[in-house]
């Protein structure tokens, strides 16, 4: 080979090595040519996962052809629409926002499982209630001129009769549940004659008396005072409007006063202070999070989650027809609520618009509740004519 064409061939080659060699580090390092925009940009990564694993990602409506959990790398920036589905499941669909190197997670998703619920006990709805920890619930069931209050564990084919009450179907029922759950009070409103009684949830045994409360409520004209027992004096903590107060269960550092007439929820500071009031809501229904300080709750219409935390207070969503129960789901940042005639599961990512699912539908929907893992919904309400306790797989 001649020495000229040597030169040439090395020219050529040493100016493709120093075109290319920039491009591979740029191509390595996420940079893309991106058709729509005409410019270079460098791209970021998407994180996907799921429960259950083993959901088809779509990215843009464009089989990725991987499976949760996926990191998809070399993501335009801008917003995508990621849709994680699986068959006999629930499809997950969200728009999210990718920036240049960075990465975007998606990694609480939760896929519901289709299935149709299961009849466990056959009663009417006349009063129910879920205890605190979701473990237990109560009912009443008519019987002639009686009224049979019953216990049952959720998750064994085990219930006791508590008490039976010479009242008929008239009298208002109400349910309590007190020291933790370990204690339900029966209030049988009855031609204006109310009967309170009180018994253990485990074994069913008459209650004597409930331990007094530490926290003292004394009510005047316009407001009522909220006081600690301090030895022989009482610490006065705050001034909340005026009320029929029930001291209730709150985690510790807050003192959690529930107004069931008035629909109110008040929630202080167990130190006082300058601003010991919380949160003072209208509230139909709540529940604290299981292993958190997040409070779920709704004025019948609007769902809230209260993050003590940060003494901040989130609107989920807003509905045109009265929510009839919450509760957490656990494990996820999930939340469920019931209407009269459907269960509702709603994700609390408030990136992009919230993902709602239909769990159950019937008609008068109740109390219901998650197992402590989310496998299994329990919930009492009316399906195809016949009306109890039900049951409903989440996941598998």
């Amino acid at each position: 080979m001649k020495k000229r064409t040597r030169r040439i061939l090395f020219t050529v080659f040493l100016g493709a090595f120093l075109i290319t060699a920039p491009l591979v580090v740029l191509y390595t390092a996420g940079y893309r040519y991106n058709f729509g925009t005409g410019r270079v940009v460098q791209t970021g990564v998407l994180s996907v996962s799921s429960i259950p694993k083993g959901a088809d990602i779509l990215l843009d409506g464009t089989d990725e052809r991987a499976t949760t959990p996926s990191l998809l790398k070399n993501i335009f920036p801008g917003d995508h629409e990621i849709v994680a589905e699986k068959a006999g499941y629930s499809t997950w669909r969200k728009t999210l926002a990718v920036e240049s190197k960075k990465t975007t997670f998606a990694d609480d998703i939760v896929l519901f499982m289709d299935g149709n619920q299961t009849l466990v006990r056959e009663t009417d709805l006349r009063a129910v209630s879920m205890s605190p920890q979701g473990t237990k619930a109560a009912y009443a069931m008519t019987k002639g001129q009686w009224t049979e209050i019953w216990i049952a564990t959720l998750s064994a084919d085990a219930d006791i009769l508590v008490s039976r009450l010479p009242v008929g179907t008239d009298a208002q029922i109400h349910f309590a549940w007190l020291e933790d759950g370990s204690i339900l009070s029966t209030a049988a409103v009855d031609r204006g004659m109310t009967t309170v009684t009180l018994v253990h949830t485990d074994s069913g045994s008459t209650v004597a008396s409930v331990p007094a409360s530490e926290i003292m409520l004394s009510p005047s004209a316009d407001h009522v005072a909220v006081s600690r027992a301090q030895g022989d004096s009482n610490e006065i903590l705050a001034y909340v409007p005026f009320g029929s107060y029930a001291v209730g269960s709150a985690p510790n550092g807050m003192i959690q006063l529930e107004d069931v007439e008035r629909h109110r929820l008040v929630l202080i500071q167990a130190t006082g202070g300058d601003q010991p009031i919380l949160l003072n809501a209208s509230a139909t229904f709540w529940q604290w999070e299981p292993t958190g300080n997040r409070l779920l709750y709704t004025d019948g219409f609007d769902l809230h989650v209260y993050d003590a935390s940060s003494h901040s207070d989130e609107t989920i969503t807003r509905l045109s027809s009265p929510v009839t129960w919450v509760a957490w789901y656990p494990g996820h940042s999930y939340v469920l609520y019931a209407q009269d005639n459907a269960i509702y599961a709603a994700e609390l990512d408030r990136r992009g618009e919230r993902n709602v699912t239909k769990l159950v539908s019937g008609s008068d929907l109740r109390a219901f509740e998650p197992s402590s893992d989310g496998r299994m919904l329990w919930f009492f309400g009316t399906k195809d004519g016949k009306s109890g306790l039900f049951s409903r797989r989440l996941e598998r």
